[in-house]
């Protein structure tokens, strides 16, 4: 497979939008006022211990957990303490209880810079977690106080360019290859785009996707930009079938990816859909339009596959916060990759010697094994990752969801695909 662009294109902004992370109308699931700090007890939405707190590892969680900009999959913070709750009861890391720190930055850039400034200089943590779309305020600073910056959100600039983010899946830098790829895989003849329209970002999306569709063999001939708040897509579901389109690409978040079919099946038109994965959820299954024929790249290996890692975090999840995993307005693979982040923390943990003998757990041993770690794919859940100590890291391998007939599954597989230049 040949690559859609030559080198590595600074595609972020438009690749968040079209992943569906710029425009949000889902209620929060986290704090909604401003900057929270939680040192709870284990098992709830902060994480901890109250019991030997001077030697825990503290995790900070920089989440846009609410306002305008929320991210998809709001569930991600339980997720990720699901996984801490879990290390915990088996004992910690090392006879270290880990405490998970989540502040919400509101989707305000300059909330989130004073945010992982105070989880860093403030509550000293070792870690930061990003699941907000503003990291780019706060990158600099991660790396200037050799913070590493394990997942979450691997749709942003920095998990690809910044040697300090640690991705656990498939970063943006091949958003648009895998959604050519995936496509193809689908059946596809041609490919047509709707995209955001609150965002020029969105627009400006169109012609990589037309190079890259060339470059790979797909002719991309239809675009046109639809709005979260529009009453239908009659119009542009139309259009798109008069041209002829088969497989349609809608570059939004989970609930227009969803109206969109539902209008495109009441004209009697029914493409092949194509979404990033990040998107993905189970209330697909059920959706008309969507039920038919959905394909897409996953950055990890979907919820919904049946692997002992998958069962092992599903059974954590409804262990910790029974009913998430039902949540079908906020559970989806976005918030599914807080597990796969958790998990590689811990292998950077095992690597570093994270704490061992008693010493106390550091940023610098975090890193030492972060730099260790060579073709480790969190137990299936995650592409081979291979870190290199000053590099930025890249993630140019993906899974491949697939949603037929109200069916879910794997037309590759749990072997991921990957960019080849």
């Amino acid at each position: 497979m040949t690559t859609g662009a030559s080198g590595r294109p600074r595609l972020t902004a438009v690749a968040r939008v079209l992943a569906g992370l710029a425009v949000v109308l889902i209620i929060a699931a986290c704090s909604s006022g401003g900057t929270s700090s939680n040192n709870g007890a284990s098992g709830s939405a902060a994480g901890g211990n109250a019991a030997g707190q001077a030697s825990a590892i503290s995790i900070g969680v920089v989440c846009t957990c609410s306002g305008p900009l929320a991210s998809e999959g709001t569930a991600g913070p339980k997720v990720y303490q699901a996984w801490a709750d879990t290390v915990n009861a088996a004992g910690g890391i090392n006879g270290h209880k880990l405490n998970v720190i989540v502040d919400n930055d509101n989707g305000v850039a300059a909330t989130s810079l004073e945010d992982a400034k105070q989880l860093v200089s403030s509550q000293h943590v070792i870690a930061l977690v990003d699941m907000t779309n503003l990291d780019e305020t706060w990158a600099a600073f991660a790396k200037s106080a050799n913070v590493p910056v394990i997942g979450i959100n691997t749709s942003e600039e920095p998990m690809y360019s910044n040697s300090e983010f640690y991705p656990q899946a498939q970063t943006e830098d091949a958003l648009f290859p895998s959604i050519i790829a995936a496509a193809k895989t689908g059946g596809a003849t041609n490919l047509g785009l709707l995209y955001c329209a609150e965002a020029v970002q969105c627009q400006e999306g169109i012609a990589p996707l037309k190079e890259t569709g060339q470059k790979m063999g797909l002719s991309v001939t239809y675009a046109a930009e639809i709005s979260a708040t529009a009453p239908n897509y009659t119009a542009q579901c139309v259009a798109a079938q008069q041209a002829h389109i088969t497989a349609l690409f809608v570059a939004d978040i989970t609930a227009v990816v969803a109206k969109v079919a539902q209008d495109c099946s009441q004209q009697n038109y029914h493409p092949i859909y194509v979404v990033d994965g990040q998107v993905l959820s189970q209330a697909f299954a059920t959706t008309p339009g969507l039920e038919e024929d959905l394909i897409g790249p996953s950055p990890n290996l979907p919820f919904y596959a049946d692997t002992p890692a998958i069962t092992a975090m599903n059974a954590a999840i409804d262990k910790y916060y029974p009913g998430l995993r039902q949540d079908t307005a906020n559970f989806n693979e976005y918030s599914m990759g807080a597990w796969p982040s958790g998990l590689l923390f811990q292998a950077a943990a095992k690597a570093g010697g994270l704490g061992a003998n008693g010493s106390a757990p550091t940023s610098a041993q975090l890193i030492t094994g972060l730099d260790s770690i060579k073709g480790d794919t969190l137990g299936g859940l995650a592409p081979s990752l291979s870190f290199t100590p000053g590099q930025a890291h890249p993630v140019d391998c993906w899974f491949t969801f697939a949603l037929k007939n109200g069916t879910f599954s794997l037309p590759n597989g749990t072997n991921p695909v990957c960019e080849t230049a």
